[in-house]
């Protein structure tokens, strides 16, 4: 169940018996269901997922009680509030149905793969991982990792090969092989038994020494990462670390343990096409090219010393690995082992888990937020700090940021805080920014990003996906406010008379705000009504069909609402705010504002 895709429709129908008997009824109707959210007089509001497929003309029941849908409305055509409070219904109908993952205690990690969402929470002595559908969350299918001695035939041993072990039957999902290739590790769908040979096609190829279920740990969370090593179609697979284990994740949740030679790995990062980890003590790994599960040195694994320990991991564009570590910034340069070249970029360290890139790395430093830009000329860093440090007056301290994300379109980061107020930053093309903070009404307990989406976890065990198509935080409103510059209109000491103005915006479907103003630089004069409302209907224009590249703005389809104003002075500045269990998003594209000039201001 996904709120955001819950809708609404009006249905007019004949006469309703017994009218308010039906409110918050079910049908079904060609396999979906429905369910009355409100009765009115000769008609029935519904809600359900979409696609709607309730045409003019089909008939439903209700209980027994049969109902022609005449018309089909997909909003009603009453007030601006009465279409709020059907859209915010139908969202927490939504919302009440999704189910929570099981298990206990906060979610330890989520990851998508081919549309599908993945979880990960304490479910008993170990970690579960779950997987979604229609009908809620399953159990993933469980592995076993297999040691095997006296292996004969190597060349056998396939990833997707089917085994036959003492009438055991099923996948081998991969092979770790030692550089003699007489021993290795195995990870089958099946468990076998010791000491048994182990078939494929009919022949041995070795023998079964020890196998044991994979197990995820308890208690610890999960930061994944997404790659294709292996450069199949069908080999884009997600890597997970949680600070004792690395796993690969494929598609239907089948879970590959990656085992590495150093213990409690840290972070990772793909590089190169090879897998990186750090682990403590300032240990950087990595695994051969194209084989994420191989980490033999003898085969091209390589291990280097920072002498720091390390919080971040980050691959940019210009094929350099940024390595932050406490107390300084460090970059590997080179395509592969033969060339690696460890430079150290700065004395300057990184917060662990703050290092984000859109088209620009940046993270959270002793400094602030800073932004760690790699020049084309010579290929190497340099450090800034951006300017959103004195717009918000950022204390890293105080903010204890815990999560990050991007949203790569937008060129926005977002820094999670443990303290619950967040930071959106959005970076221009001239390297200056627009920030602002915002909070959610449940403390975060996890944040992660798939290529796709970003998914959230607070205290209630359930996943939460950020969306543009969401309009309320999972069925709680939200509270908002802009607050615009002074403005003098290109004339500082002039004294105006205000009279009106002429908002420019355009929505999705319909919104509602309230605005207020005040008067000049610490003045005391402010609106006599400290807020009014507004309302925001349609978007868009509509194309000239005389003169190419031309908007028509002044279409009826385009909302310009105006308010009115009073008093006198210098400058002024306007407010926006809103709180609403339905708040559509919306974007000012314009502001007129309407006044008399009167005279020139006096000392």
């Amino acid at each position: 169940m996904i709120p955001s895709e819950m809708d609404y429709a009006v249905l007019v129908v004949d006469e309703i018996p017994q009218d308010k008997s039906f409110l918050n009824k079910t049908f079904n109707h060609q396999g979906k269901r429905y369910q009355i959210i409100d009765v009115l007089a000769q008609e029935l509001v519904v809600a359900a997922l979409r696609p709607l497929n309730l045409a003019n003309g089909n008939v439903f029941s209700v209980e027994g009680t049969s109902f022609t849908a005449h018309y089909v409305h997909s909003s009603t055509e009453g007030e601006l509030e009465d279409d709020l409070r059907y859209r915010a219904t139908a969202f927490q109908l939504g919302v009440e149905h999704v189910l929570t993952v099981p298990g206990e205690n906060p979610i330890r990690g989520v990851l998508e793969l081919n549309n599908e969402v993945i979880a990960f929470r304490d479910n008993g002595e170990k970690c579960g991982g779950f997987i979604s559908s229609s009908q809620g969350w399953s159990a993933i299918p469980n592995t076993y990792l297999v040691k095997l001695k006296n292996v004969v035939k190597p060349e056998n041993l396939l990833n997707g090969a089917e085994f036959i072990s003492a009438g055991s039957r099923g996948i081998i999902h991969s092979v770790m092989l030692a550089p003699d290739n007489l021993s290795g590790y195995v990870v089958l769908s099946q468990s076998v038994i010791e000491n048994q040979p182990l078939q494929i096609k009919g022949e041995t190829v070795a023998t079964i020494e020890y196998c044991e279920l994979v197990k995820l740990s308890k208690g610890l969370s999960w930061h994944f990462i997404y790659h294709n090593f292996y450069g199949g179609a069908d080999t884009f697979y997600a890597y997970g670390c949680n600070g004792e284990q690395i796993i690969e994740v494929r598609p239907n949740g089948v879970i590959v343990p990656i085992l590495v030679n150093s213990n409690n790995p840290q972070y990772i990062c793909a590089h190169r096409n090879h897998l990186f980890a750090s682990f403590p003590g300032g240990q950087l790994g990595h695994s051969l090219v194209g084989r994420p599960n191989q980490w033999s040195v003898l085969l091209g694994s390589e291990q280097l010393g920072l002498g720091d320990e390390i919080t971040a991991l980050s691959s940019t564009v210009g094929g350099v690995l940024i390595i932050g570590c406490r107390n300084k910034i460090a970059g590997l340069y080179g395509s592969g082992r033969d060339d690696w070249v460890l430079k150290e970029v700065s004395s300057i360290g990184i917060v662990p888990e703050t290092l984000q890139t859109t088209f620009v790395p940046l993270a959270i430093s002793k400094n602030g937020i800073t932004r760690i830009d790699q020049t084309e000329q010579f290929g190497d860093f340099r450090l800034s700090e951006v300017d959103a440090n004195r717009k918000l007056g950022f204390d890293k301290q105080h903010y204890n940021i815990a999560y990050t994300s991007t949203k790569p379109k937008s060129n926005q980061i977002r820094f999670y805080s443990r303290e619950g107020r967040h930071i959106c930053m959005m970076l221009q093309a001239d390297g200056s920014t627009r920030s602002t903070f915002f909070t959610y009404p449940e403390i975060l307990c996890g944040v992660w990003q798939s290529p796709e989406q970003v998914y959230l976890a607070f205290d209630d065990g359930k996943v939460y996906r950020q969306s543009d198509k969401c309009y309320s935080f999972s069925g709680k409103p939200i509270d908002w406010i802009i607050k615009m510059a002074f403005n003098h209109c290109g004339s500082p000491t002039l004294i105006k008379s205000w009279h009106s103005a002429e908002l420019q915006a355009t929505t999705e479907g319909k919104s509602k705000l309230s605005y207020r103003f005040d008067l000049d630089y610490n003045s005391n004069y402010h609106a006599s009504t400290l807020s009014k409302d507004l309302q925001i209907t349609g978007g868009g224009g509509r194309w000239n069909d005389s003169f190419w590249n031309d908007f028509l703005w002044s279409a009826e389809d385009y909302s310009t609402p105006t308010f009115y104003l009073s008093g006198y002075s210098r400058n002024i500045a306007l407010s926006f705010s809103g709180s609403s269990i339905y708040s559509p998003q919306f974007e000012i594209s314009g502001l007129i504002l309407n006044y008399i000039t009167r005279r020139n201001y006096r000392v």
